[in-house]
């Protein structure tokens, strides 16, 4: 019994500071701040456990034993108590999310299949290689999941049915996954032949390689646009040079602002919020106002899962949003442990209808590090179905 408690101690002081770094990873702090915190999270996380085993050595109590729990100090029985409690709340939240939980009612199917890009760089690539992790045994960081998730939205017109939607995020241009990956995602994305290319940000992490943008998004074609915001990432680098660029290059900059386009004769509402990092979000109150039919669609790009609040309350039809990388790495029958999001790993990817909003949160293309385990880096095709009344 008492080797029971300890492992539920332990496994909830892991919850405890596991979520305090994702939330840090959330908020618009400067970044030496981000990383601070991040460094004192990982260094409790190994430390408190090490230093509760070097007390109990010291104080002679012997935890497999006869060991009751007044032998400890108040402080420790407080910290023991609060692990417990995160314990019990993470598996019960563990237990409804893989066991009872249903798919939401509005994906009517995810199909899937997954290529190798990018397995040798091109000679003309200004870095060609690949970064030595990259070839490391199981890492999955070159093996794109091309998904195509089918979604029911409420207020979608007939008109638009079957409306398509490439969903990019995450690119992180830092040199040390090849120029070539990216091209070949491009190549993938024009032979889908979508109605819309989105990208929600975190771009890039190596101005120098800005210039990378005219050959990979700037090549980017769809029927009605390629649409970008930015994210947290994005502003390691010369911002304003970043967004010229994009736009140069044909991408459409959607950050803090609204436009409608007009797709088979019916409005629609395309509009970006780069919130926490970037300010303000699209003023949504001076879009066009919904007619009696629910008319026009609003489709807002975002990085961060984070404001899917945002978007239920000025009643945005789907929400776009990356940021979380899946997990990036994530557990066998635990699922992803680290996202950087203020509701921690409840949104790290896949469909979410919380009406009237359908948000759609992709894995990401690659990573900062570019390792990725039991994760695979996702391009996500959805197609938007109308839903007869009645």
């Amino acid at each position: 019994m008492h080797l029971l408690l300890l492992l539920a101690a332990l496994l909830g002081h892991a919850f405890v500071w596991v979520a305090m770094v994702n939330r840090v990873n959330a908020a618009a702090m400067p970044r030496w701040i981000v990383q601070l915190l991040t460094f004192i999270g990982g260094v409790a996380l190994v430390c408190v456990p090490l230093g509760f085993g070097w007390w109990t050595l010291r104080a002679g109590v012997d935890l497999f034993g006869d060991f009751r729990l007044q032998l400890l100090p108040q402080s420790m029985l407080l910290y023991l108590g609060t692990c417990w409690a995160a314990s019990v709340l993470t598996v019960g939240w563990w237990f409804w999310r893989y066991v009872l939980h249903q798919k939401p009612a509005v994906l009517r199917y995810h199909r899937r299949r997954t290529v190798r890009l990018g397995a040798a760089a091109s000679p003309e690539c200004d870095r060609p290689a690949h970064h030595f992790l990259v070839h490391l045994p199981g890492n999955e960081i070159l093996h794109l999941d091309m998904s195509e998730r089918a979604i029911e939205v409420p207020r979608l017109s007939a008109a638009l049915d079957g409306l398509s939607i490439v969903h990019l995020s995450d690119l992180h241009f830092t040199g040390r996954v090849a120029k070539v990956y990216f091209e070949e995602i491009v190549r993938h994305v024009n032979e889908t032949d979508p109605d819309l290319v989105a990208i929600t940000g975190d771009l890039i992490d190596d101005s120098e390689l800005i210039d990378w943008m005219p050959d990979t998004l700037g090549r980017l074609r769809s029927r009605y646009g390629v649409y970008s915001v930015l994210g947290n990432h994005d502003r390691r680098v010369d911002v304003k040079r970043l967004r010229r660029t994009l736009e140069d290059s044909g991408v459409v900059d959607l950050g803090g602002r609204w436009r409608t386009v007009e797709i088979r004769g019916e409005q629609v509402i395309l509009a970006g919020n780069e919130l926490p990092w970037f300010a303000p979000a699209a003023d949504m109150d001076a879009c066009p106002p919904r007619s009696e039919d629910g008319r026009p669609l609003r489709i807002v790009l975002t990085h961060s899962p984070d404001q899917l609040a945002w978007a239920q309350a000025y009643d945005v039809d789907l929400l776009l949003a990356g940021h979380t990388h899946g997990g990036q790495i994530r557990i066998p029958l635990i699922g992803p442990i680290l996202s950087p999001t203020r509701e921690g790993v409840r949104y790290a990817s896949g469909v979410f209808h919380a009406p009237p909003t359908i948000m759609h949160v992709t894995r990401g293309v690659s990573g900062e590090l570019p390792i990725r385990l039991n994760c695979p880096p996702e391009m996500s095709h959805l197609v938007l179905h109308w839903v007869a009344k009645g």
